[in-house]
């Protein structure tokens, strides 16, 4: 590569981008096509991971085994990671860098990225750092998309020769994967780690549950319990979460990188090799829509929550009062047997069985309100109170947890 002390002559060549371009005709963009996804960002993403091969001198279709995948992503990071060859980043070895040679070649207002006065340290670096998240989601793409169109093989591993025993064995290349998938991973900002893993569709089940006590006084100081009594009421919610990848880095910063509809693609790719289901959640978008026993909310955050509006269903609606003799046993007034009735007992929520019919699996989350009208002596002659009661906030004399959320397992 022709290099003067300070400037990088030549970037990645005009014409490599614009035959890549010509010539991307990946089978998996002809299928975003067909349902009508393909835009410039996704041509754009598999124009960078072409460069990647175009660099590297290798080829898309030489991936035919695990063993060359390893070696291209191993190449990729020795190639993308050279400059800590020498202990330390300067301007120099980034800018000898082929790889973050792509960057400016594909954004020129960076043309100068590496000089601290322009633009800013604190710009280049975080346009350089999500640059950084494209590269490893391209790397993650070639796995699951390795994966997705293999089938997954034994190899043979060399094991170091030990005292007694020792030899070969044989692995399945899942478990390379999922370790190389996991490595990748954790090179990527938390922000986008997440938006990869995170499930777009969650079933919330509310339960209101009134509680109260009744009970005889049996002296000035002592209180004899009878029995408590509970009145539940249900409602289910779909929600959708916003599809939006976050961009934040550690310090909270909310704009958008110059790589972010990259970024944004190749989040969309990966999700999709994993079963994320992307695709299918517009089209439930559209299913629910048209559901007239259903009500849509947008959120704040541009999710949305659907919730079951029709008179017709009173199973949602319908209250279910119940009445607990603990005269002879007082200990079963406890806040465990309260949750367990209302929560371990309670049936599925009606939307999971209708969204598992449809080939989703939602993630299930169950929220339980408690509410007392003399929290002072419902919550305090719970058996257990002594054991759960610095989970409470003590306001005007009552017990309350607005202020957290405590966890319930059985």
């Amino acid at each position: 590569m022709k290099q003067s002390k300070n400037l990088v002559v030549n970037y990645i060549p005009k014409s490599a981008i614009e035959k890549t371009l010509k010539s991307n005709l990946h089978p998996y963009i002809k299928a975003m096509k067909i349902k009508g996804s393909l835009n410039l960002e996704l041509s754009m993403f598999f124009t960078l991971r072409n460069l990647l091969f175009y660099i590297l001198e290798d080829q898309p279709l030489e991936i035919k085994n695990y063993a060359n995948l390893k070696l291209f992503i191993k190449k990729v990071l020795n190639e993308f990671y050279s400059f800590q060859s020498e202990g330390f980043v300067n301007q120099r070895n980034l800018e000898c860098n082929r790889i973050f040679n792509v960057f400016r070649s594909f954004y020129p207002r960076y043309s100068e990225i590496f000089k601290v006065d322009k633009p800013s340290l604190v710009t280049w670096g975080y346009e350089l750092e999500h640059f950084h998240n494209l590269i490893i989601l391209v790397l993650l793409f070639e796995i699951e998309l390795y994966q997705t169109n293999n089938a997954v093989l034994e190899v043979e591993v060399e094991e170091e020769e030990e005292e007694e025993g020792g030899g070969d064995f044989k692995i399945e290349e899942r478990d390379f994967l999922k370790q190389d998938r996991a490595e990748l991973n954790s090179l990527l900002s938390g922000g986008i780690r997440l938006s990869l893993s995170k499930n777009r569709l969650l079933v919330t089940d509310r339960i209101y549950v009134g509680f109260d006590t009744e009970y005889k006084t049996v002296d000035s100081t002592t209180n004899k319990l009878l029995c408590y009594t509970t009145s539940t009421l249900t409602e289910s919610f779909i929600k959708i979460r916003d599809g939006n990848v976050d961009f934040s880095l550690k310090d909270g910063i909310n704009y958008f990188p110059q790589t972010s509809s990259l970024i944004s693609a190749g989040v969309f790719l990966v999700r999709s090799l994993r079963g994320k289901k992307d695709f299918e959640l517009e089209e439930l978008k559209n299913i629910l829509e048209e559901d007239t026993s259903l009500t849509c909310l947008k959120l704040n955050n541009q999710d949305l929550l659907y919730k079951r509006c029709s008179k017709k269903v009173s199973s949602i609606k319908s209250i279910k009062s119940t009445f607990f003799d603990v005269r002879e046993n007082a200990s079963k007034y406890s806040f465990k047997s309260l949750l367990d009735e209302t929560l371990v007992n309670h049936n599925q929520p009606i939307f999971l069985d209708e969204l598992r019919q449809l080939g989703f699996n939602p993630t299930l989350k169950r929220e339980c309100f408690l509410t007392a009208h003399f929290t002072t002596a419902d919550v305090s002659l719970f058996s257990d109170f002594e054991e759960i009661k610095d989970k409470f906030t003590v306001l005007n004399k009552s017990f309350l947890t607005l202020d957290r959320t405590i966890s319930y397992k059985k």
